[in-house]
């Protein structure tokens, strides 16, 4: 994805954390997921602001951890947990969904809203229930394939070249890993890929996670899972 400038990932930033503390009902959600799980430390995997902990922060008294691949990551985010009265809950590093810089099992709650798109699925989903504890939780929010389907009608009706091409290669990437079994990385189809429940399933089962409901915020463009980590899951 194409960095973004200061200004405009500022702006960017401040809206999808308004979006989301102007939205109790969303933040709500959070915690009634994982509701009867003992949480001490929530992890965000692609985390923005940082948004998706503060309800995690805020009732839940749990340490946050926020990772992105922004050079930018944390800059804006301090500043709004400080705001808000929690200067001193959330850390924010700059890191990979792939290689995670912690140690196994450290985390009750994982968070990923629509980030694994850009990912290597495999390996990301992988390093997500290797630091998740047996019982934690993970909120994963992804693009189905009919959310690019939606967008490529979209793009041309509006006879965005550039924008049609993209989405084909998501489509093209997102059906042959489907069918192969495995993420394509190429200069063909690129690293963007759509993920279905079918698909999820199949990865999952690899690193002992298991989906277990869907949020209420799930939709057949993006649906959002709560997944768990199974009790005597070694990973």
């Amino acid at each position: 994805m194409k960095p973004m400038s200061t200004t405009k990932y500022d702006r960017y930033m401040h809206t999808e954390w308004q979006r989301f503390v102007g939205n109790p009902a969303r933040m709500r959600a959070s915690l009634v997921a994982v509701d009867g799980v003992e949480i001490t430390r929530v992890l965000d995997v692609g985390c923005g602001a940082g948004q998706e902990l503060l309800p995690f922060v805020a009732e839940s008294k749990a340490l946050g951890v926020g990772i992105d691949l922004d050079p930018q990551v944390g800059r804006v985010g301090r500043e709004l947990f400080a705001s808000s009265g929690y200067p001193d809950s959330v850390i924010f590093m700059r890191a990979t969904a792939e290689m995670l810089p912690f140690r196994a099992q450290l985390f009750d709650v994982v968070i990923c809203r629509i980030a694994l798109p850009y990912m290597d699925n495999r390996r990301a989903l992988g390093e997500m229930a290797r630091v998740l504890r047996p019982g934690g939780i993970l909120l994963l929010k992804i693009h189905h394939a009919r959310f690019y389907l939606h967008e490529l009608w979209r793009t041309l009706r509006s006879l965005r070249l550039r924008a049609v091409i993209h989405d084909l290669r998501v489509l093209v990437a997102g059906t042959m890993y489907h069918i192969f079994g495995k993420q394509p990385h190429n200069r063909l189809t690129g690293g963007e890929v759509f993920q279905t429940r079918w698909l999820l399933e199949r990865e999952l089962k690899r690193c002992g996670l298991s989906i277990t409901g869907e949020m209420p915020d799930s939709n057949p463009f993006t649906p959002s899972f709560i997944i768990t980590k199974e009790s005597g899951s070694q990973i």
